[in-house]
């Protein structure tokens, strides 16, 4: 074989590997391999104030980092502080942590109890062992009944410019609209879910 048949059995190599861990890396956060797309229909209206924002890139933890991995809060961070303001809105009591612990707070108990991989994973399984509560996997089909019993889901979708997967808290409906607790937002506002093309991936719920 040729040298320069050799780099390119190398090189065909090299993105076989790549597209296999692409594809376990995507798989653990995207187990639903479609998007849904979703709109509001009876879903009920939550006031904003009623809202508990956590932004990821918040001074006070952008730079802690998710248990040991090389990952930040600023930069990965979105799933923590999705299930911080759930654990707030819904009054759900974890012991070990006060009533009104935010991201940062939340983020240090996960990495203390090892709910993190070691890629800054969030491991489901371990969240449910530590906290003691459920995180339920439930179809899109399934939004307004969770907004209707009080349950905010959380809900995988994708960056509208960079097509990255990020994680949003489904608030209620307003005017139609889903909206959302985005972590990315530099504002304590929500956003409606049409700002990701009202595509879901994936939907969990935090409950007892």
């Amino acid at each position: 074989m040729t040298r320069k048949k050799t780099w390119l059995c190398l090189g065909a190599a090299l993105l076989i590997l790549a597209g296999t861990a692409a594809g376990g890396y995507f798989g653990y956060r995207d187990r639903q391999s479609q998007p849904v797309t979703v709109t509001a229909d009876q879903a009920q209206e939550l006031p904003a104030e009623s809202v508990v924002y956590f932004r990821q890139k918040d001074d006070r933890w952008r730079a802690d980092a998710l248990g040991d991995s090389r990952y930040h809060m600023a930069d990965s961070g979105c799933l923590v502080c999705c299930v911080a303001s759930a654990l707030q809105m819904q009054h759900l009591s974890v012991e070990g942590l006060p009533a009104d612990a935010d991201a940062g707070q939340v983020n240090e108990f996960f990495s203390a109890h090892g709910v993190y991989d070691s890629e800054g994973n969030l491991q489901w399984e371990v969240l449910e062992q530590v906290t003691g509560l459920t995180a339920e996997e439930r179809d899109a089909a399934a939004l307004d009944e969770c907004l209707q019993n009080g349950y905010d889901p959380i809900v995988l979708v994708k960056m509208p410019k960079s097509g990255s997967f990020h994680f949003v808290l489904l608030v209620g409906s307003s005017d139609g609209e889903y909206q959302c607790m985005d972590p990315l937002q530099p504002e304590e506002q929500t956003v409606p879910l049409s700002y990701f093309g009202s595509q879901i991936y994936g939907m969990r719920v935090l409950h007892a």
